[in-house]
């Protein structure tokens, strides 16, 4: 997913940033198949994940998870669904923006049943203030102050609370432009608990990310590698393989699109 606002990246639902106009909240932001380096006048993407064999040769549908992204008029994420290759559906979330296009919140579900959500506020000048995350049964669990963003409005800084107010952890990430670069996560003394890099191709497609996790006794460090295998005429991936750190396959994903049809 893209996409998206990385103000606890992917600590609590999702990440995903914004680009922002510094003018007036009434400008409509890029939205974020544009943020995701799409072309074309997207309404639904679908990735399903395949096994490779010993010799990196496609193999058998993976069990779990086909997903399913679906798009506004305006370009924005509106909804995700995640299903087994039987069809049935394990997780979905619904998106809402702001009216400049910003992302707003997420509501996730399981099962039918709501499992969290996560909502922003926004000053009148198109800036994140906070953020607030509830658990299953619609209390508060965590929120988000001192948000920082950078001229373009991608999320620079957070720091979370639980709901008793003691602060917990904090994060930083670094962009270019549209792409998440670096990041890292903090626990409430300043002792890095994660951290992160991603590169990309000139298509903006990501291409390796590293991720470091600190632990109580132990510093686990993996890399994972993609390459494009294939793309449609409009220049969007349609295959993509995943490698690890000694390059061997270890999945191939597969996307298909739904564009809009011209009026």
């Amino acid at each position: 997913m893209k996409k998206v606002f990385i103000i606890m990246a992917s600590i609590f639902l999702f990440a995903c940033n914004n680009e922002k106009d510094k003018e007036a909240t009434s400008n409509m932001l890029p939205s974020d198949l544009e943020q995701s380096e799409l072309k074309g006048d997207i309404s639904m993407i679908e990735e399903t994940p395949y096994k490779v064999d010993s010799s990196g040769n496609i193999g058998e549908m993976d069990s779990c998870c086909i997903s399913i992204e679906e798009y506004d008029e305006n370009g924005n994420q509106m909804k995700f669904t995640s299903k087994t290759k039987d069809g049935v559906i394990s997780n979905e979330g619904v998106m809402t923006h702001h009216p400049n296009g910003a992302w707003k919140g997420m509501t996730s579900s399981k099962d039918g049943k709501v499992m969290s959500s996560m909502e922003t506020s926004m000053d009148e000048n198109g800036n994140y203030t906070g953020a607030i995350a509830k658990d299953s049964t619609g209390n508060l669990d965590v929120y988000y102050t001192d948000i920082t963003q950078t001229d373009f409005g991608a999320v620079t800084g957070w720091k979370q609370y639980d709901k008793d107010s003691v602060f917990r952890m904090s994060g930083k990430s670094v962009y270019d432009k549209y792409r998440q670069v670096e990041f890292t996560s903090m626990d409430s003394v300043g002792n890095v608990k994660s951290s992160g890099t991603s590169k990309y191709n000139d298509k903006g497609e990501l291409t390796e990310r590293t991720m470091t996790n600190v632990g109580k006794d132990s510093t686990t460090t993996k890399v994972t590698k993609y390459t494009y295998d294939a793309h449609d005429e409009m220049g969007n991936w349609t295959q993509r393989t995943t490698l690890d750190e000694n390059d061997k396959p270890t999945k191939i994903t597969k996307r298909t699109y739904t564009y809009k049809k011209e009026d």
